[in-house]
């Protein structure tokens, strides 16, 4: 993430548990904050809800949509992830500020209009109540620019004010449902919705307020950016695929016995669907702990040996700066691997506590942990995947996530016909884990070969 680096080595460079709070605190608003107040919202909402005997078909009907609107706007946006942050930090290295703004225009623009189009095409074919399907729709829409902003507020100096942009946002639409639940005695799916969709604006607002106090100029260059997607086609593949590849089998599983629609409108799997929800928060942890010792430890230790090379050091500081990274990197990847065991093994012993508070049965616990397990491996193949990408083997992690991806489906739709659900997961993420791990051990052995010699010795221009 362009920037983010920056501030968390000032704030771990700041002596005392203060500053390492706000250094994780800051990585972890940038990195999940979205999505983990997204996802706290709509539980916050439909449990509302729930403690007021909310008819059943209402609490459904918001559940649906909001899961809808969740997936899909990240699948929109999920190929530009990787093209967007390597396109700001080739513009933040050549300091080119004026790209950025209209970068992130553009983006948005290409995003909504593709989101858009299809939400409309969805909600044309649904029975559902028209001001539902315009505030569902609205609520689509903010999320895809929402997670756009995102890719940019990363390089964002002042954190404070992207902290309290979120907090205020859902405290609005918190807010917003309990008055509506517990003073005007409104219930319905569609007053819960517009809820979100307030709390929500105001986030994207205040996002938009402070890029552009940021990046003041504006070249209108808007679709600059495109480029990227051509010179690097695999970066675009590779981020589209890690995003489908997260709810790809929620897709299969929907076509089963679990079934369930909604409204004529929305097709989910509650049996599946809820125990996947749960598992996925696991990896939470383990992501933003990823940005921080990536962007501090390992960073530092990649780039002091890659300035050796360029500033002509000796041969002997060269291989010592190559020795230095290589531990840094075996010691990250093993400390991240631990804390993620360390948290699935928590998830799961919170898990067995509360879950069955919450309705989820016997069998849905046991999917649970299966899938609590299987991200286990997903969330390391994950860094391995980034890994790569350090290194620019583009090819290396496409293949990977390619593997999960294509895997997890193939696999999924297999067990499909034998009724056991769970196992595609946790075999996909193994098998791509291994075959990442393989990959990085390759290019790390002959890091010497892909550092001198894979240059074209004349450069060609274009």
């Amino acid at each position: 993430m362009a920037g983010i680096g920056f501030q968390l080595k000032k704030m771990f460079n700041e002596r005392g548990l203060l500053a390492n709070v706000r250094a994780y605190s800051y990585s972890a608003i940038v990195t999940v904050g979205p999505l983990a107040l997204c996802i706290l919202l709509m539980t916050v909402a439909q449990q509302l809800l729930i403690s007021v005997n909310t008819p059943y078909a209402e609490r459904e009907l918001f559940l649906a949509a909001t899961q809808y609107a969740l997936i899909f706007s990240q699948i929109i946006t999920g190929g530009f992830n990787l093209i967007v942050s390597r396109y700001v930090a080739d513009q933040l290295f050549l300091e080119k500020f004026e790209n950025i703004l209209a970068s992130m225009f553009g983006v948005i623009s290409i995003c909504v209009l593709l989101g858009g189009i299809s939400a409309f095409v969805f909600f044309s074919f649904s029975p559902l109540d028209l001001t539902f399907k315009i505030v569902a729709y609205i609520l689509f829409v903010e999320l895809i620019i929402i997670w756009i902003q995102c890719m940019y507020v990363s390089v964002l100096k002042d954190y404070m004010k992207i902290v309290k942009s979120f907090f205020i946002g859902v405290f609005i639409s918190g807010l917003a449902v309990f008055i509506c639940i517990k003073f005007l005695q409104i219930y319905s799916a569609t007053a819960m919705m517009i809820c979100l969709d307030i709390g929500f604006f105001f986030m994207l607002i205040k996002f938009t307020q402070y890029i552009r106090d940021f990046f003041k100029v504006n070249n209108f260059k808007y679709f600059l950016f495109l480029s990227y997607i051509k010179k690097y086609p695999l970066l675009f593949i590779c981020g589209f695929l890690y995003t489908l590849g997260l709810y790809g089998h929620n897709f299969i599983v929907w076509q089963g016995k679990h079934q369930h629609v909604v409204e004529n409108t929305f097709v989910i799997a509650p049996f599946y669907d809820v125990p996947v929800f749960f598992a996925y928060l696991s990896i939470l942890p383990a992501m933003v702990l990823f940005v921080v010792t990536v962007e501090t430890n390992f960073y530092e230790a990649y780039k002091t040996y890659y300035n050796r090379i360029l500033n002509s050091f000796p041969l002997k500081e060269i291989l010592s700066a190559k020795r230095d990274m290589f531990k840094v990197l075996s010691l990250e990847l093993s400390f991240i691997a631990e804390m993620q065991l360390f948290v699935a093994v928590c998830s799961i012993a919170i898990g067995l506590k509360f879950l069955p508070l919450l309705g989820m049965t016997y069998d849905q616990i046991q999917l649970f942990i299966i899938f609590v397990l299987g991200f286990l491996f997903f969330i390391i193949m994950y860094t391995v995947i980034l890994l790569l990408l350090y290194y620019d083997d583009q090819k290396g992690a496409s293949w990977t996530t390619a593997i999960y991806t294509v895997g997890s489906m193939l696999i999924t739709f297999i067990f499909f016909y034998i009724g056991n659900y769970g196992f595609p997961i946790f075999i996909a993420a193994f098998i791509s884990l291994l075959f990442g791990l393989w990959k990085l051990t390759k290019y790390l052995n002959r890091i010497d070969y892909y550092t001198f010699c894979s240059q074209p010795l004349v450069p060609k221009k274009k």
